[in-house]
């Protein structure tokens, strides 16, 4: 018996080492793309673009990869993953203008969707309990942040992203094979989809204003004055929070939390409209941190229990995210262009308010979802 437990400890951990180094490499690379987008010239537009292209890229692959690993297995998935998102963050240092940002960028969000998607699915198959699996993500983000705060330099954070990420795929051959679903038969994307429509479409309408105001950010911050230091610190904020809470929500309703987070996103976007200071955008951010824990692993932990096909609706859940992260930096970069950063605030927190209302009917139901296997 404590041999058993002994090893589900340690399966639980490494599980949750390689989250959160995987998120270390995606958050110390992204930050700063903005910045070096206009470092080379790019316009407001052109920097959606080079944001559309990454997510484009990674809704495609975390889609297809997600739906063939109920078929062919998690850990091919999660271990090729790893290892190519690697190589793709070193080939960020080649970026010397803006089309070849945008490609490697792309490559970025391809090899970031082979993993994800799999990955999920074998954390909760594993026993992992989803909250806690996420707030390893959000602990990854904020040494991400933290790093690109007192690092600085983008190219030396290109490094770093590489050798973290190289580092989870060494650790990932650690990883033992855990019962899965497996079918002899095509994996069904349209009853997954139809099984879970609300949520995995408030889930867009939230996070497609999101993205919008995540590539624009960086500038709307610093037009208010705040250096690089402070940028990447905010981002630290956000993710500390999302560390704590995300890791407190196995109690309640997921359908529950979910809702609220839906609800306070709308106050977060406006909130960020007018922001004024510092303490202000410290306390502005905690929100954020608040809101997208309960979002993020209410919905994941709904449609992970809704059947067995979890690689699909895994899949589908991060092409969810990435549609949004292909169309959102998009509208953000032309929105920006012609109304200005805080119209997008306000464009991100209508679309928070469409969310809303397909979020609250998932509220009213009463089954209870654990977060865990």
């Amino acid at each position: 018996m404590k041999k058993t437990v002994e090893r589900e400890f340690s399966r639980w951990w490494l599980i949750g080492l390689v989250n959160f180094l995987f998120g270390f490499a995606v958050q110390g690379s992204v930050i700063f793309i903005p910045l070096l987008g206009a470092q080379l010239g790019a316009s407001d537009f052109q920097i959606g673009m080079i944001g559309a292209v990454y997510g484009g890229s990674y809704l495609v692959s975390s889609l297809i990869s997600g739906w063939k690993s109920d078929k062919l297995g998690r850990l091919l998935f999660v271990r090729w993953g790893l290892l190519l998102s690697s190589a793709a963050f070193a080939a960020q240092l080649l970026a010397d203008s803006i089309l070849v940002l945008a490609v490697v960028r792309g490559a970025v969000g391809f090899s970031l969707g082979i993993a994800s998607a799999a990955f999920i699915a074998y954390a909760f198959e594993a026993g992992a309990d989803m909250g806690k699996y996420s707030s390893y993500g959000s602990l990854g983000w904020i040494f991400g942040a933290l790093g690109a705060a007192l690092v600085g330099d983008i190219h030396l954070l290109f490094w770093l992203s590489f050798l973290v990420c190289l580092a989870a795929f060494l650790i990932s051959q650690f990883f033992q094979n855990v019962p899965s679903y497996r079918s002899s038969l095509p994996p069904r994307l349209w009853p997954v989809v139809i099984r879970n429509y609300r949520v995995y479409l408030a889930v867009f309408l939230r996070h497609l204003g999101a993205t919008a105001v995540w590539i624009i950010l960086p500038l709307y911050l610093a037009g208010l004055g705040l250096n690089q230091f402070w940028i990447g610190f905010l981002w630290g904020i956000n993710f500390v929070v999302q560390f704590i809470v995300m890791r407190c929500l196995q109690q309640f309703s997921a359908f529950k939390v979910f809702a609220f987070g839906q609800i306070l996103s709308i106050l977060v976007f406006v909130a960020f409209a007018f922001a004024s200071g510092k303490l202000y955008l410290i306390a502005v951010n905690a929100l954020l941190g608040v809101a997208w824990s309960c979002l993020y692993v209410g919905a994941l932990v709904i449609v992970l229990q809704s059947g067995e096909e979890r690689g699909t609706a895994g899949g589908i859940f991060q092409a969810t995210l990435n549609l949004c992260n292909a169309v959102g930096p998009l509208l953000g970069g032309l929105i920006a262009q012609y109304w200005g950063y805080r119209g997008v605030m306000f464009f991100a927190a209508g679309l928070a308010v469409a969310g809303m209302f397909m979020a609250l009917p998932e509220a009213g139901k009463t089954r209870d979802v654990d977060a865990g296997a």
